[in-house]
């Protein structure tokens, strides 16, 4: 009876995880969601020894060059970093920029076959916390495991691979065939319930002959910049992000159009009135929703151009994608589908913006011109009014000098009867004017009103209260003249803004 044989060797082999956090660069700003995220990171990095510190605390990005393309250049540049090695283990956190966004890179290599994903995934997500709903400046997040496989496992068929990798993956499993990247195998794993819709988590192996591969894949990164996984996670985070806000913004995209439609169709219906208005009245609507067109037309403006940023962000990122080779062809697919299904969103959009600002254009262009008529006609109708009245007067008055009439006026009433004459030839243009007109001449505003009033009023009261003391025989005591002039110039004032208001 023979013994027992050899232990089998475990799989996997050397497992490793590698937790990210993907930020915009919001996340250098101290006090803001996405700094307060990153802080966090940091503290728990330390808490679990990483303390051997590389570079300072980064307070801004570091001068980049910004092309015109949108294209996140995949060569990272390393702000902060600090990292524990031990007995053979391996522990860091990296904060590095990519472009415009900020991700913080944590791995556990313990280097030892002992250790299990589930220990790792537990021992940092015990520290950091789990990533929940997205806040502001945060893209996404990740978890990747990794480990090697021994050769006799790494040839297995896929379907028995999967079977043998499952056991060891805490919560969902892979499922199906892996995307080969090279020499690295990757799942794209199931999200557990309790962790943010952003968060991503994968399975990358490799056969131990090709463990560099898929170091230089995973973590170390390659001679042309970072690591692909990470290029990867970080343009897909941008990307359903950029998506995940513009099903958001859908309706309201949808509804800004017909705003548009409705601030035009407003502004034709005003225009096209009937003429039996006052054409003061009809002027002021006019204007009205012509201001309301031109600000829901400004909206739409800056909503085109921002919906035009979003479009050359992403196809930076296809650019970006594109960049890592054919070889993770198979594993940027998904993306590249989300980014092709954005675009055509905001074509559409922004062709439906484009169509109902041109056809407000016109509809804005034909109540200028309605406008400017009005105006004419109010212009010509205010003319009109004040010559008649004026002309009235100067022509009583001419009567008079040619005909040699003296009225028959004592001598203490002909001052306030000529301050009330040149007051009222002052006034009766503005009151000539039905409501609406009048509301159209008060360009020097209430206070040019008070003082206008108040003195036609006071040259009345003069009239009426040197006639009364002509009339009675006897000067009138001063008191009695300021009421009379007070409520003059109150009924006076009264009957203005009855008339202006």
């Amino acid at each position: 009876m023979s013994g027992p044989g050899p232990a089998p060797a475990p799989v996997p082999l050397r497992p490793a995880l590698v937790a990210r956090l993907f930020l915009t660069d919001a996340a250098l700003a101290a006090g803001t969601p996405a700094g307060v995220m990153l802080r966090r990171w940091w503290e728990a990095a330390r808490s679990l020894g990483m303390v051997d510190a590389v570079g300072a605390w980064p307070d801004g990005l570091p001068p980049r060059d910004r092309g015109g393309s949108g294209r996140v250049e995949p060569r990272p540049r390393v702000l902060a970093a600090v990292q524990r090695s031990a007995g053979g283990a391996y522990e860091m956190l990296v904060v590095t920029a990519v472009h415009d966004m900020v991700v913080a890179s944590v791995l556990l290599a313990p280097n030892d076959d002992r250790h299990d994903w589930a220990g790792l995934a537990d021992r940092w997500w015990g520290a950091a916390g789990r990533p929940g709903p997205a806040v502001p400046g945060m893209l996404g997040s990740a978890e990747q495991l990794l480990a090697e496989l021994p050769a006799t496992v790494a040839a297995l068929t896929p379907q028995a691979l999967v079977d043998q990798l499952a056991p060891a993956v805490a919560g969902p499993g892979p499922e199906g065939p892996a995307v080969a990247v090279g020499g690295v195998r990757v799942w794209e794993l199931p999200v557990p319930a309790g962790w943010g819709a952003e968060h991503r988590r994968l399975l990358t192996v490799s056969a131990e002959e090709d463990a560099d591969e898929l170091s230089r894949w995973s973590w170390q990164g390659t001679q042309a910049g970072a690591p692909p996984a990470t290029v990867h996670l970080l343009v897909a985070a941008r990307i359903r992000h950029q998506c995940a806000e513009l099903r958001s913004e859908g309706p309201a995209l949808w509804e800004l159009a017909e705003r548009v439609g409705r601030a035009a169709e407003e502004v034709g219906a005003t225009g096209t009135v009937a003429a039996g208005g006052a054409p003061g009245a009809r002027l002021l609507d006019l204007e009205g929703a012509l201001g309301a067109l031109e600000a829901v037309r400004e909206e739409a403006a800056a909503t085109t151009r921002r919906l035009r940023r979003r479009e050359l962000d992403l196809s930076g990122a296809e650019e970006t994608l594109h960049l890592l080779g054919e070889e993770n062809s198979g594993l940027v697919a998904p993306e590249l589908r989300l980014v092709r299904w954005a675009r055509a969103q905001i074509r559409t959009v922004a062709e439906s913006l484009a169509l109902a600002d041109r056809r407000a254009e016109d509809v804005a262009r034909r109540g200028s011109a309605a406008a400017d008529r009005l105006v004419r006609a109010r212009r010509d109708r205010l003319t009109l009014s004040q010559t008649s009245v004026l002309g009235s007067l100067l022509l009583a008055l001419a009567a008079i000098q040619s005909l040699g009439y003296k009225v028959p006026l004592p001598k203490p009433v002909q001052p306030g009867l000529i301050a009330f004459l040149a007051s009222l030839a002052l006034v009766l243009p503005w009151l000539a004017q039905p409501r609406q007109e009048a509301l159209l001449l008060r360009s020097f505003g209430r206070g040019f009103d008070l003082l206008l009033f108040a003195v036609s009023g006071a040259c009345a009261g003069w009239l009426l209260a040197s006639s009364a003391a002509w009339w009675l025989d006897r000067p009138l005591p001063t008191q009695v003249i300021a009421a009379v002039l007070a409520a003059l110039t109150a009924a006076v004032r009264a009957r203005a803004f009855r008339r202006l208001t």
